[in-house]
């Protein structure tokens, strides 16, 4: 099943028609996070929306957990010439950088030059998963979604005057630096094996084209393997990879005006539009009404 979260309600997606569905007011994370998905199933249609009259939320708003996994697509490996980890390189970012499709990524004021787009698949869970095996590990997926996973390359990097050191969790948690959607395919469609296609365009152009054929550990290794550092939650995400095309293999980073959109097989496109950083606001003077007071 195709869902989305619009700010019409809890809506099952068919073609360019969003059924608004009969959950009691909860939204798509609430039943993720309760273990209730499965009642979308016979929840009854109240009404039935076009695409164009619909605004499409981000399927989970605050996940517990946001786990990136980093060089995990053979492809994207090969064009920064890097070897392949032997086990998956895990990371943590933070869980309010999440947005939904149609939000603005604004560039950071302290990191607004070498902002770069990775497409990918979002797994989300759906039970919890502790020490869980590889074989079981599909049990504990919710369903997938698509995400951009926006980093800040000079931070990751450690060339960024203002942080110290290389962070890959600050580079990737700036606020809005993590879109998803626009709808949850749910594991009764997402099923392991299943290849799907991936690709990000910016202003149209086509950068990055690929498959999740091309992923060096499967979804299932990777729940299996994060499941042992930490246990995953109902509603935690995790970011599974990029392939390549990356802005930094050229050096052609994310600029203010343009719109980046990540195309997902079987889930839709989550299309989003950079702007440039906000103002530095004025210092509050607190003296400017010192000597004022009445007698």
């Amino acid at each position: 099943m195709l869902v989305s979260q619009t700010t019409d309600g809890v809506a099952r997606v068919t073609g360019t028609r969003y059924e608004v569905l009969e959950v009691g007011g909860a939204s798509l994370s609430d039943l993720v996070k309760s273990g209730s998905l499965h009642l979308l199933a016979h929840a009854r249609t109240v009404r039935t929306l076009e695409q164009e009259t619909v605004t499409v939320q981000a399927p989970i708003g605050a996940p517990g957990k946001m786990v990136i996994v980093g060089l995990n697509y053979r492809d994207h490996a090969a064009e920064m010439r890097l070897a392949l980890p032997t086990v998956p390189r895990v990371h943590l970012t933070a869980a309010s950088a999440v947005t939904g499709p149609g939000a603005d990524i604004r560039l950071p004021r302290i990191a607004e030059t070498a902002v770069d787009y990775e497409g990918e698949v979002a797994v989300v869970i759906g039970t919890p998963a502790c020490d869980v095996s590889e074989a079981a590990a599909w049990d504990h997926v919710a369903g997938i979604t698509a995400a951009n996973d926006v980093s800040a390359r000079d931070v990751q990097n450690g060339s960024n005057p203002l942080v110290s050191g290389p962070n890959v969790g600050l580079a990737k948690g700036f606020d809005g630096f993590k879109p998803l959607g626009p709808a949850l395919l749910t594991t009764d469609s997402a099923r392991e094996g299943r290849e799907l296609a991936l690709r990000t365009l910016v202003d149209g152009e086509t950068r990055q084209q690929s498959s999740t054929a091309q992923m060096h550990f499967s979804i299932a290794q990777l729940v299996s393997t994060i499941s042992q550092y930490t246990t995953l939650h109902r509603g935690d995400v995790i970011l599974t990879g990029t392939p390549g095309g990356v802005g930094v293999s050229s050096g052609r980073y994310l600029r203010a005006g343009q719109v980046v959109e990540v195309e997902l097989e079987g889930v839709g496109v989550l299309r989003n539009r950079v702007v440039a950083p906000t103002a530095v606001s004025a210092p509050h003077n607190s003296n400017h009404n010192r000597g004022r007071q009445g007698s």
